[in-house]
């Protein structure tokens, strides 16, 4: 007796309905995640294409984040270096008008606005981005200035007795006591704090020593950049010493300088407040290599401005590039990628009708029993 079996084509249709309930689990996964598979083997042929592009993306990417870190890093010492000029040319401007009207009525004020100046410029100086010292070169995690009162000691101070000039006065220390009380030339006390020493002005080792190294920027394989603007700059100097100067210099009616002649002090014409032709033109000579330091410092300061903004301008150009770039390369990406949602919807909707009815197939499959038969 010969039995008759469907379990074949339950077996079959079994195998259909789970290669069916798979392809619908992908379809579903596609829609949900927008990708075409979740695994790069997944993606056959186009593989390399995929794996390439992605590395190239992020390649770019690294460099574009490089160009964006010193893009901030150039615009903060661009910003340092706009305001120190900004306030060196606001003292400028007050020791040329007093220059020119042959007067300092209001030298004291004059004084203190170099005095608070002086203190802004040190700080300017160690601007930072988080931790970095921009104006450090590559040793950016020591403070480039620290100023602790050398350059001070270095100028000293000279106060003469105004209730009887011809006795020794009262104070008289450092390059500026000497030049009061007649030991060096007036020259001599220029040439002096022209030529003072980094150490004395406050700067750090590495920048004393030369030992700093330069600051870079790597925007692609092949180039980087030189953004480095260093603390100990002539331009940064020029201005800290004109300031220092400027602050500590005796007031006009104490004519410093003009002990240089030790007989001028026992003229009746040198009786304060009205001090001697000499010791006008002392001072006067002082006050006009001052005002040379500072505008010096000030242009210096404009060439180290415009190597930034040439810097800053170059980088804009190619991170602008890079951008064409990554989009491109993103296209490529999501070319053999990225899954067509409204085909794959269409063929979901058409896979859910092919499973409707294989299930109702397998239903009636099932059925085919003698006992129903009967």
């Amino acid at each position: 007796m010969n039995n008759i079996s469907n379990l074949g084509q339950a077996l079959d249709q079994i195998a259909r309905l789970k290669r069916q309930q798979n392809t619908l689990d992908s379809l579903s996964t596609q829609i949900a995640t927008g990708k075409k598979t979740q695994q790069f083997s997944g993606l056959r042929e186009d593989v390399l294409r995929s794996q390439r592009s992605r590395s190239t993306v992020n390649q770019l990417e690294q460099y574009t984040l490089n160009i964006q870190n010193s893009q901030r890093r150039i615009q903060l010492m661009t910003n340092a270096v706009q305001e120190i000029q900004a306030q060196a040319n606001t003292l400028v401007d007050s020791l040329t008008v007093a220059v020119q009207g042959g007067e300092y009525p209001d030298f004291e004020v004059i004084q203190k606005l170099a005095d608070d100046v002086y203190d802004f410029v040190k700080d300017i100086m160690n601007t930072k981005d988080g931790e970095r010292y921009l104006f450090a070169g590559s040793d950016s995690a020591i403070k480039p200035i620290d100023d602790k009162g050398l350059f001070d000691s270095f100028l000293g101070e000279f106060i003469p007795d105004n209730s009887d000039i011809s006795n020794p006065p009262i104070v008289a220390s450092g390059f500026v006591g000497d030049w009061g009380d007649g030991t060096i030339t007036t020259q001599e006390f220029i040439n002096g704090y022209k030529n003072v020493s980094e150490n004395v002005l406050g700067y750090s080792t590495a920048l004393v020593s030369g030992t700093t190294g330069e600051v870079r920027v790597r925007v692609d394989e092949n180039s980087d950049f030189d953004y480095t603007v260093l603390a100990n700059s002539q331009g940064f100097k020029d201005v800290l010493i004109g300031l220092g100067v400027l602050r500590v210099l005796p007031t006009p009616a104490n004519s410093p300088g003009a002990l240089n002649d030790p007989l001028a002090t026992r003229a009746a014409d040198d009786t304060p407040p009205f001090p001697s032709a000499e010791k006008q033109a002392n001072f006067f000579a002082v006050i006009q290599d001052v005002l040379k330091t500072l505008v010096s410092g000030i242009d210096k300061l404009e060439q180290e401005e415009y190597k930034l903004a040439l810097v800053e301008q170059q980088t804009s150009l190619i991170k602008e590039n890079q951008r064409l770039q990554i989009n491109a390369f993103k296209t490529i990406i999501s070319e053999v990628e990225d899954v067509d949602v409204t085909q794959a919807v269409a063929e979901i909707q058409q896979l859910q009708l092919t499973l409707e009815t294989s299930f109702r197939v397998t239903a009636l499959i099932s059925d085919l029993t003698l006992a129903n038969f009967l």
